[in-house]
């Protein structure tokens, strides 16, 4: 059964909570462009900036701790328990970058903006609206393709990509991606990674025996993963983005 949220991978109901209602906003977009000095022409753009989303997310902390439940606990209690929650809560979330799943099915990384001060009443049940700046995406897509193959990528932007590229034989070169790494030895595994932005064989740093100028990322759609060697076997590995 699929929680109503989680934080990190783990049920908000750890937390004595229930999501009630949730909105995520469209993404801003920065654009660079010229000025212009008629109405019958449009500026000429020269570069755009994606940003994030505003995720607005309303929870109730309810008064118990432990499985128990607030029957006997007087009004004072109730409030107290269900403070203590909160508490537990948003240390979790304040000053870290979180992973929010919701019920859309997305997966949002998330800057907490807002802490607005609870609303309760002699349930002893707090209500907490909370505003995040978030990047929408689905968990991390790892697929097998053969060199020259294609891989589809489901984001609607371009995404940095990570290979794994286990190589068979030596060469004194080797071409991946339009990357050209040299001095490969038998039995290697070369790790191009445009996530963190490091290129390794069998774990030691290779990036100075690369041509590498940008680090690698897949367009939306299908793009060929090209390789010069045929007999390498290929991992892709990418976090699908939606913008």
């Amino acid at each position: 059964m699929f929680a109503e949220m989680l934080i990190n991978g783990v049920d908000i109901n750890v937390y004595n909570a229930r999501l009630q209602t949730y909105s995520v906003s469209g993404t801003t977009v920065t654009n660079n462009q010229s000025m212009v000095n008629t109405l019958l022409s449009m500026p000429s753009l020269y570069s755009t900036t994606l940003g994030t989303r505003t995720l607005t997310i309303t929870l109730t902390f309810r008064p118990s701790q432990h499985g128990s439940d607030s029957r006997g606990m007087s009004v004072i209690e109730k409030l107290a328990t269900a403070a203590e929650n909160i508490t537990r809560f948003e240390a979790e979330i304040v000053g870290k970058t979180v992973e929010i799943t919701l019920p859309d099915g997305y997966i949002y990384t998330a800057l907490v903006t807002t802490l607005p001060a609870a609303t309760f009443d002699s349930s002893g049940e707090h209500d907490v609206t909370y505003t995040f700046s978030a990047i929408r995406h689905s968990a991390e897509d790892v697929k097998e393709v053969e060199p020259n193959g294609k891989v589809f990528c489901e984001s609607t932007t371009k995404t940095p990509v990570k290979f794994v590229v286990n190589i068979p034989t030596a060469a004194e070169s080797l071409t991946v991606f339009g990357i050209t790494v040299n001095n490969v030895t038998a039995n290697a595994e070369l790790i191009i990674d445009g996530i963190d932005g490091v290129v390794t064989m069998n774990g030691a740093n290779k990036l100075l025996d690369t041509d590498l100028v940008d680090f690698p990322y897949l367009n939306p759609g299908y793009n060929v993963i090209s390789c010069s060697d045929t007999s390498a076997s290929i991992k892709v590995i990418y976090t699908p983005v939606y913008v």
